[in-house]
């Protein structure tokens, strides 16, 4: 027979027993399922070795491309892709250009009855009001510059490209008109750019390979593309010494055939290159 102190201690002991398991959680499905089911689940899922191992030189799949517009304000919102070269000197905002954008400036003023005609300066006036006050007229960058004077905070064209307020002050004022001296002057700027563009072929083609044709107003201008971003210099910037450095420094030189026949986005970002250079810093 079992002695009172074992009867009392064996009692106390399946109590314990029994508390616990009625605390203890429940066992998920998940534990109860045999073993034997784990083991061969996970033997569906293994790779063979071989085929893990060919797997590994593979591209993974490209995540799928973001619904959220991800057109860049300047250059180096793209500056982390890497087929994408920086376009140097561009540090504002990319901004469209809409040449529709006028004012309504009416030849009279004054109230009816009594109205006069505007002078010319006072349309003059109306229009620099009108252009300063409009983001969207295509001249509202170099009136904002001029308007902030010399010691003006930076102002970027609507290419980007800082402005320099000597240059943007000096197109400003008016000058009179002088169809003799103006037709002067393009002469001697077409001679001078045909003659660099003949240096700059000569330097950027290999030997005997520079087209034949040279069309100043556009070909080089593609080749002075090539020099800016490997020099790192603007291209409103680079002339006949740049391309000299360019070959000094042992860049690749173009082959016959090569920027000829750039494409149509090309021509786009090259017209917006060319739009407004002169008055850039």
């Amino acid at each position: 027979m079992v002695s009172t102190r074992s009867g009392t201690t064996l009692k106390a002991s399946n109590r314990g027993i029994n508390k616990n398991a009625a605390d203890a959680p429940a066992p998920s499905k998940k534990s109860q399922q045999p073993a034997n089911t784990k083991k061969k689940r996970k033997a569906e899922n293994e790779v063979p070795e071989e085929e893990n191992n060919e797997n590994l030189g593979r591209p993974s799949t490209p995540p799928a491309a973001s619904k959220v517009s991800t057109t860049p304000h300047n250059d180096s919102e793209l500056a982390h892709l890497p087929s994408y070269e920086r376009t140097p000197g561009r540090v504002g905002p990319i901004k469209e250009e809409k040449f529709d954008v006028k004012p309504n400036i009416k030849p009279f003023k004054g109230p009816p009855g009594k109205k006069v005609r505007k002078t010319a300066w006072e349309k003059e006036e109306e229009y620099k009001q009108f252009a300063l006050e409009n983001e969207d007229h295509v001249f509202h960058e170099l009136h904002v510059c001029f308007h902030k004077g010399p010691n003006g905070t930076p102002t970027y064209d609507k290419s980007g490209f800082q402005l320099d307020y000597k240059k943007v002050a000096n197109w400003m004022e008016p000058k009179p008109y002088n169809k003799g001296a103006m037709m002067r002057g393009m002469d001697r700027a077409i001679d001078k750019a045909q003659s660099e563009a003949e240096l700059m072929a000569e330097i950027f083609f290999e030997k005997g390979e520079a087209p034949e044709d040279l069309e100043w107003s556009n070909g080089n201008n593609y080749w002075k593309d090539r020099v800016s971003k490997d020099l790192n210099v603007p291209w409103h910037k680079i002339g006949v010494e740049h391309f000299r450095e360019w070959e000094k420094k042992g860049f690749k030189k173009a082959r016959r055939g090569e920027y000829e026949n750039p494409s149509a986005a090309e021509k786009k970002r090259m017209g917006r290159l060319m739009s407004g250079a002169s008055l850039r810093k």
